[in-house]
């Protein structure tokens, strides 16, 4: 049996590595006398004088349960801080500030030190140090006085509020545009001049994005010196140091980063960082982490990724904001941008979504098959984006008489970018190069060569920000075409167009990309943005802009399914230009079908209005606005209260409610309640019980599961143990809610165990195909 030694073994280890010489008796003493017993260490500052007390217990014991008795230890000893350990879980309690909290590793000495010498400079304890400082209402900001928003005071007022609740992890999810970066900056000065903190690491995921976070910090926070680590040895010059997750990584521990050496750890996209390793990365500090995301909640748009949804709520679980009864993500501030738009922050948008037959129907060239989702990664006709390019055009042909307008193109690879760069500078009319040389004072003939221009990793030998500052402070060019370049992180605000032709199953992604041309821009009279989407992103996750009643439409839409456009990888990343590697261990190039080899053609056009004219509400809103309405009419209408009470409505009471509830302003009914709450069966009385507490709805995956398994109860006397095998690889695919396809079965993981043959030798080609149809109908209800 382990004993209290074997974990003192382990816990010297532990000292030692955190740079504690544990011989020397100034540093770190054994058995000190104190309260009704002895601590086990007493860890003391380069005066000797007590830092804190560690309370050893062996493997088998919790050490969080002997806190009580090690803070009696630490009061009387004077030590303002308690760590508890058993060799292996360990815990760090500041017991004035909050509760015992685990930690990866121990302190060294100067940052338990440094912790203690701040909070001697508190004007009390947290709560009060907060109260005596103001919030920044007005302030200088690059030479101008600017008066804070409105949210970013209400972000941070619950920010404070939870750091004094003894909080120590948060999340901020803040549209595109709406100032996250300078939102933190307003927090991090607010703590650092209240002792709260003294040092912090903010982390980002490109090297570019640290760079634009130092000109906010140098500006804002130009009392606190920021640096930004590029790699080798860290910084010890910068109390906010700015760097990436892939250098932090390699900085920790020995000579690098102890566990306790930040106070506030912000991570920048955090949706990015919360696994592998990076989860460890971020788990080694022992600080107040901070989370920033403009990620969609699930309520705005939908998810088709299962791989997705683990992502952000795992990114919810380690910033302690997962309710796990309503199985959705409560962050410590959220302003998303259906607020934004409705506050005027933000810039609303339309959407123009238009399907060319080539892009949702795939082709056979030379007797192979085209998959949609091989467009701009394997294979690129130039009929087809001749004929999107042209849909562009006329769209926009209206809007771009006022002026010229800055777009940014998100293509597929560098191939399909050099094809679109050349044929939107072939295919810009005579007219429209004459008018845009007068409106920006150029040549025509500078108009036809640089109206469009690529904007990748390859750009300029590997030097795009050259291009790429062209793009934003010149009039030329004036399309950008980018491949993960200008999706992420790239402030311009005067971009009125986003051209999406790169198909994704990320809602994260297609909410950046949006986020492109979301801000505002006076200067120029910017009132809108339109999307121009040809890949269906915009349909496939049901933006808010597909409104609640009923959308504008302009043409048909045949109602056809755009998921088929395919994602490039479940991580959204674009294959390599190599070519596609095929399992004989071959590459086919990149195929370009010349013009004039296929015909295409714009099968249905559809505008989506967003913001105060349409819709400027998502799906996570009007299920709140829709409960708060039912509980104020539970006091207020009788109906609602026979409800209540288990009573029958008379089919006259059934249709006046329906008629109150179904107002101008949220459009309650029936239909538009099934959508929001993704209910597709629900009826009115259903939604007024679940509103009211008498009753739940399952959840969409619950759903499937009940489904698919009383399908499977139904068909199970026919079914043997090897059809039942691969009948549970199918289950997890049914969960992801996709369409079923027999071409499923010719992919892993059906393929390792014989593929479509195999599944037609147990099930019959027929019986297969039924199935088949059987699945989708269920997927569908």
């Amino acid at each position: 049996m382990s004993t209290e030694a074997d974990a003192r073994i382990l816990i010297d280890r532990l000292l030692e590595q955190a740079g504690w010489c544990i011989t020397n008796k100034a540093q770190v003493s054994t058995e000190e006398a104190a309260a009704d017993g002895r601590a086990d260490y007493l860890l003391k500052d380069t005066r000797s004088r007590p830092l804190a007390v560690l309370e050893a217990k062996r493997f088998a014991v919790d050490p969080y349960t002997a806190k009580e008795q090690a803070k009696a230890y630490a009061l009387t000893l004077k030590a303002p801080f308690v760590i508890l350990s058993n060799g292996q879980e360990h815990y760090f309690w500041d017991y004035t500030d909050g509760d015992a909290r685990p930690v990866m590793g121990f302190p060294s000495q100067a940052d338990l030190e440094r912790r203690a010498n701040i909070k001697v400079h508190r004007k009390g304890d947290i709560r009060q140090s907060l109260s005596l400082q103001p919030l920044p209402h007005r302030f200088d900001f690059k030479g101008e006085e600017v008066e804070a928003r409105p949210y970013q005071l209400e972000c941070l007022k619950k920010a404070d509020d939870a750091l004094i609740a003894g909080r120590r992890r948060m999340l901020f999810e803040m549209a595109t545009g709406t100032g996250k970066t300078l939102t933190i900056a307003m927090l991090m000065k607010r703590w650092l001049q209240t002792a709260i903190i003294s040092r912090v690491l903010f982390l980002v995921d490109r090297i570019e994005l640290a760079k634009q976070a130092k000109e906010t910090f140098d500006e804002y926070l130009r009392d606190w010196p920021t640096v930004i680590l590029y790699g080798g040895k860290r910084s010890l010059e910068g109390q906010i140091v700015v760097g990436t997750l892939d250098t932090i990584a390699t900085q920790l521990g020995g000579n690098g980063f102890g566990h306790g050496y930040f106070d506030l750890v912000v991570t920048d996209e955090c949706h990015r960082s919360i696994y592998n390793t990076h989860r460890a990365t971020l788990g080694h500090f022992d600080a107040i982490h901070v989370g920033l995301t403009a990620t969609p909640n699930p309520g705005e748009l939908h998810f088709i990724s299962e791989h997705e949804r683990r992502l952000v709520r795992n990114t919810y679980i380690f910033f302690d904001c997962w309710d796990a009864a309503k199985k959705e993500g409560r962050p410590t501030f959220e302003y998303g941008i259906q607020r934004g738009i409705n506050d005027g922050y933000l810039t609303k948008y339309r959407v123009y979504h238009a399907e060319s037959v080539l892009t949702f129907e795939g082709a056979e060239w030379e007797d192979e098959e085209i998959k949609p989702g091989a467009w701009g990664r394997d294979v690129e006709s130039e009929d087809r984006l001749k004929t999107i390019l042209q849909e562009y055009y006329a769209a926009d042909a209206e809007r771009a008489r006022v002026r010229p307008r800055k777009t940014i193109v998100f293509a597929v690879s560098e191939k399909q970018a050099s094809i679109l760069v050349r044929l939107f500078n072939k295919l810009l009319s005579d007219e429209d190069c004459l008018r845009i040389a007068g409106q920006i004072n150029r040549s025509p003939s500078e108009v036809r060569q640089s109206f469009a221009k690529k904007i990748t990793c390859y750009t300029n030998n590997g030097n795009p920000k050259p291009i790429i500052d062209e793009f934003k402070y010149d009039p030329l060019p004036l399309i950008a075409v980018s491949v993960d370049m200008l999706d992420t992180g790239y402030d311009q605000k005067d971009i009125e167009n986003l051209i999406m032709l790169r198909p994704t199953k990320s809602p994260i992604k297609y909410a950046q990309m949006r986020g492109r041309g979301s801000r505002l821009c006076p200067k120029i009279g910017k009132e809108e943005f339109i999307i121009y989407d040809f890949v269906g992103n915009s349909k496939r996750f049901n933006d808010p802009g597909e409104r609640y009643d009923k959308p504008k439409l302009v043409g048909v839409s045949p109602g056809s399914r755009p998921a088929e456009t395919g994602e490039i990888e479940e991580g959204d990343v674009p294959q390599p230009e190599t070519g596609t590697t095929y399992p004989e261990g071959g590459h086919r190039e990149f195929l370009t079908i010349a013009e004039g080899s296929l015909d295409d053609e714009i099968r249905s056009r559809e505008i989506i209005l967003v913001g105060p004219e349409g819709l400027a509400m998502d799906r996570k809103t009007y299920r709140e606005e829709w409960e708060k309405k039912v509980v104020e009419l539970k006091r207020t209408d009788p109906a609602v209260e026979k409800i209540f009470r288990g009573e029958e409505l008379a089919d006259d009471e059934w249709e006046a409610l329906a008629r109150r509830l179904n107002s101008p302003r949220h459009y309650f009914n029936e239909e538009t309640l099934r959508r929001a709450f993704e209910q597709p069966t629900g009826s009115l009385t259903d939604f007024i019980r679940v509103a009211l507490g008498l009753d739940h709805f399952l959840t969409r995956d619950e759903r499937i599961e009940k489904a698919f398994n009383a399908w499977v109860s139904e068909h199970s006397s026919s079914i043997n143990p090897a059809q039942a095998q691969m009948l549970r690889l199918l289950k997890a695919r049914v969960m992801t809610g996709e369409e079923i396809t027999m071409r499923l079965f010719s992919q892993p993981p059906f393929s390792l165990w014989g593929g479509l043959t195999r599944m037609e030798q147990l099930f019959g080609k027929e019986q297969l195909l039924e199935m088949v149809d059987e699945l989708n109908a269920l997927l569908a209800a």
